[in-house]
This record gives C-alpha cells, sequence and structure tokens, in this order.
C-alpha cells in the first residue's frame, strides 16, 4: 500500500521530464543571413531574402531573378554567473548558417495573374548548442541524495540486491546507484523508508560544469509565387535534423569531507518535418502586410544516456573503524529510440513600411505553442537605410520570451535516467546592426549580432537554481550571386 501511495505521486511528474526534453529541442535563435540577422530577423512582410523565405515561404514570391546565397558566422558565446567570482568561460563556434539556390520564372509580359512561379532549395541552421559553463553555490539546503532517498522510499534493500534490478520497471537507476555507493540508508525503524547517509543536518556546498555540443538544421524545399505584384503566396517542406549533447559534472561537498561526484552523459538525435504556408499584401506602395503558419514538427528522436555516480562517504573498516572511501557505480547505456517529440506550432506576423527612397521599418510579431510547453513570444523590429545607391545599413531589436516558468524537472520514482539536473532559459535580448552591398550580379552582406540571455540550472529537483548570463558576441558574412 505504501508504496502505491509513492507510485500514485511520483505519477504526476512522469510528463515533465518530457517536457524537458521537448523545451530542449524547440529552441531557435537568430540565425540567417546577413541582411536577415542585421534587421534582428523582422522580415516576414518583407521577403526577397532566403532567411525571410525561411520565416514566410510567401517572401519567395517577391523574387525576380535566379540568386544563389552562402551565409557563414563566427560566435563567441561568453556565460557567467550571477552574483558569483566564478571565472567566465567562453566557447567559439565557427559555422555556415545558411545555402540557398532561388529559380526565378517570370513572365514580364504579364502585369495581372499569376506573373512569377519561383522555386528555392535552402539550408538554414535554426539552433547552435555550442556552450560550456560553471556555476557553484555554497550551503544549499539539500544534496542529490536526498532526492536518490525520495526516489527510493518503498523500497527495501532486498529490491536494490539482485543483478538484474537494473531491468526492473519499478527501480529507479539513481536507486540503484545511492544503494551501491552508499549514499542512502534504510530507516532503522521502517526498511521502505529511505534517507541520505550524507546529511546529518549539514549543508552542501555545489559545483557543476556544463558542455553541450550540438544544433538543428533544416532543409527546405519551397515554391513562391506572384499575383499581380501585389499578393505573393508561398508554401514550403521542412526536413529537420536534430542533435543535442550535453554532458555534466556535477560535485557535493560537505564539511566532514564527504560527499559525491555525478557524471552524466544525455544525446539527442533525430529527424523531423513540417509545412509551412505564407501570404504577403501589398496594397500600396508604403506598406506589406506579411503572416505565415508553421505546422507543429513531427519528429522520430533517439535518446541516449548513461552516468557514474561516486559517494564519498564514512564506511566502517575491519576493525570498526569509520573510514572515509570512494565508491562508484555505472550504469548500463540507455538508448531509446523512436521517441516522438511533437515541437511547437509557430505563427509569424508582420507590417513593413517603406520610406520612401531612404529605406524601410518593419515590425514582426512571432509565437509558439504547444501544450506541453504552453507559449512563448518574440517582437522584432528591423531597420533598414539606403546611404547611397547600391549601399545600405540595417539596425535591429529582438525580444524572445521563455516557453515556460523556470521549474526544476522532477524525475519519474522509476527512471532510468540520471541527468538530476534541468535548465529552462528566460528571456532574450538582441541587438543587431549591419551593412551591404548590391551589384547587378553580386552581394555582400555583413552583421553584428548580440544576444543577451538570462537561464537558470537546478542540479536537481530540491536545488537552489543558479543564476547564469550568456552574452554571445556574433560576426555574420552572406555572399550572394544572381542574374539581373
Amino acid at each position: 500500500m505504501k508504496r502505491l501511495v509513492y507510485i500514485v505521486c511520483a505519477l504526476l511528474f512522469v510528463g515533465t521530464l518530457a517536457a524537458q526534453d521537448q523545451q530542449i529541442l524547440s529552441q531557435t535563435e537568430l540565425l540567417g543571413t546577413a541582411r536577415y540577422v542585421g534587421m534582428a530577423g523582422a522580415m516576414t512582410a518583407v521577403g526577397g531574402d532566403p532567411s525571410a523565405v525561411k520565416d514566410n515561404p510567401a517572401g519567395l514570391g517577391v523574387y525576380r531573378r535566379l540568386e544563389v546565397m552562402l551565409t557563414l558566422e563566427e560566435k563567441l558565446d561568453k556565460v557567467h554567473q550571477y552574483g558569483a567570482s566564478t571565472n567566465v568561460i567562453g566557447r567559439n563556434a565557427f559555422m555556415a548558417t545558411q545555402a540557398s539556390f532561388v529559380f526565378s520564372m517570370v513572365d514580364n509580359d504579364r502585369s495581372r495573374g499569376l506573373i512569377a512561379n519561383n522555386f528555392m532549395l535552402s539550408y538554414h541552421r535554426l539552433k547552435n548548442y555550442q556552450r560550456e559553463y560553471s556555476a557553484g553555490y555554497r550551503d544549499d539546503i539539500f544534496s542529490l541524495s536526498d532526492v536518490i532517498a525520495q526516489k527510493t522510499n518503498g523500497l527495501t534493500a532486498s529490491d536494490l540486491q539482485p543483478e538484474d534490478r537494473w531491468e526492473n520497471t519499478e527501480i529507479a537507476w539513481l536507486s540503484c546507484q545511492g544503494y551501491d555507493t552508499y549514499l542512502i540508508d534504510p530507516d532503522p525503524k521502517d526498511p521502505v523508508l529511505w534517507t541520505s547517509k550524507l546529511r546529518a543536518g549539514d549543508l552542501v556546498n555545489t559545483h557543476m560544469h556544463i558542455t553541450e555540443t550540438g544544433n538543428i538544421n533544416q532543409f527546405s524545399f519551397g515554391w513562391g509565387g506572384n499575383i499581380s505584384n501585389r499578393y505573393f503566396v508561398g508554401v514550403s517542406l521542412n526536413m529537420l535534423s536534430l542533435y543535442h549533447n550535453q554532458t555534466v559534472q556535477y560535485t557535493e561537498y560537505f564539511r566532514d569531507s564527504c560527499g559525491l561526484y555525478n557524471d552524466t552523459y544525455v544525446s539527442y538525435s533525430g529527424v523531423g518535418v513540417n509545412a509551412e504556408v505564407g501570404f504577403i499584401a501589398h496594397p500600396v506602395r508604403w506598406l506589406r502586410l506579411g503572416v505565415s503558419l508553421t505546422t507543429p514538427s513531427y519528429t522520430s528522436i533517439t535518446l541516449t544516456s548513461y552516468g557514474d555516480l561516486m559517494g564519498i562517504v564514512p564506511v566502517k573498516d575491519s576493525l570498526g573503524v569509520y573510514r572515509t572511501t570512494n565508491i562508484t557505480s555505472p550504469t548500463p547505456q540507455s538508448r531509446v529510440t523512436d521517441k516522438s517529440i511533437r515541437l511547437p506550432l509557430r505563427v509569424s506576423a508582420g507590417a513593413a513600411f517603406q520610406l520612401k527612397n531612404y529605406g524601410l521599418l518593419s515590425l514582426q510579431y512571432d509565437m509558439a505553442y504547444d501544450k506541453n510547453i504552453y507559449m512563448t513570444h518574440a517582437f522584432r523590429a528591423g531597420l533598414e537605410g539606403v546611404i547611397v545607391n547600391r549601399f545600405f545599413l540595417n539596425a535591429g531589436y529582438a525580444f524572445e520570451g521563455t516557453f515556460k516558468q523556470p521549474k526544476a524537472q522532477c524525475l519519474p520514482y522509476n527512471t532510468i535516467r540520471t541527468d538530476a539536473y534541468s535548465q529552462f532559459s528566460n528571456h532574450s535580448h538582441y541587438i543587431t546592426a549591419g551593412f551591404g552591398y548590391r551589384s547587378t550580379h553580386f552581394s555582400i552582406h555583413g552583421a553584428y549580432r548580440l544576444r543577451m540571455q538570462q537561464f537558470d540550472t537546478f542540479a536537481h529537483e530540491l536545488a537552489t537554481p543558479y543564476d547564469l548570463r550568456a552574452m554571445t558576441h556574433s560576426i555574420v558574412i552572406s555572399i550572394g550571386f544572381h542574374t539581373r
């Protein structure tokens, strides 16, 4: 009966871990051509740019020429813990973020009806996970061993001893590791209740080092049409390639030289698909209005995880004297294939204002929604000004919200996952600037992007979160070739 109570309580949190996985794979960032970046991505109503087409396929209908474009980016990501004296960790990444080929068929003899049929093959990087950082906290109240003890409540010591316990769907792998490393003890009065062997009322000092790699790439085939130079429509089919790898070393120290070390590895890899439809209206010369809808992305993911747990605990030797010893328990490698994760539906709407012959102002609102991770919003504003003929400058600002309020994930009572940590990104601010030159057959664009982001990382579900701040500096260069 007692075990049933623990099961019922734990089932309330079964979906939480899946939501964490979903949020990680749903993240995107401001990546694309230099012109797109320079305008902070506010191009849903502008079109005529490969990355604008990524957000709204109707922008493909604006083209009237063949074009090939490639974009390269150099990024420096720096992370520090707010209020702590830890060193700032920086990580560089050099990557190709965009490549595209546009084929345009224009009937120059028509002024009404379907004037242009345009097609585009493109590659876009939607997210780059390259990041490395450390964080620490002094005198935290709870230990990871407290979490392990909670997950083990309802089991007896004999349940944790058989060799096939790793295959028992009623037993969490962290419970097996906690028992092996002597981090938890059964209550002498009730053998199905467990307590931390490290606690003894002491506060704990923690340290975590996280390394992330991976990316989300999108490969698209799209069509765009120009109707009477007033309306532009477009559709695209998008294939996603997803990969995310996170390695975490987590350490706890107590005053009596006891503690623990948890080393975990989690990797996601898979593919997905979605479709997108868009519309742009050009009712008057100085105004364009655009809207697009991207269906939820349906993915097939392989998830791999494993980890080592080491306890630094007092153990009685053959003479009956307690000595501190190190005991390590590795897990088998767990691989879950064909795990379906649905990524959010996305909507984008914008307006672009032509400022006579001086340039344009573009405003945009984006929304992403899924019932498991709720809704997030983004607001973008971009400005483009013509300096002299063929030369122009860009500037922009973007705000991106978060999918849900930061809250530590709760591992299910019987999970095979040992990654007790969780991370939730808060809002991001982008400040961008760029320049460009376009000749008869050649174009070159450059942009600078500054991203400021705050995110909370929890070592485990009872931990005080680490308040982390990231500043990411990026230089983007796009080179294009086109016909007249």
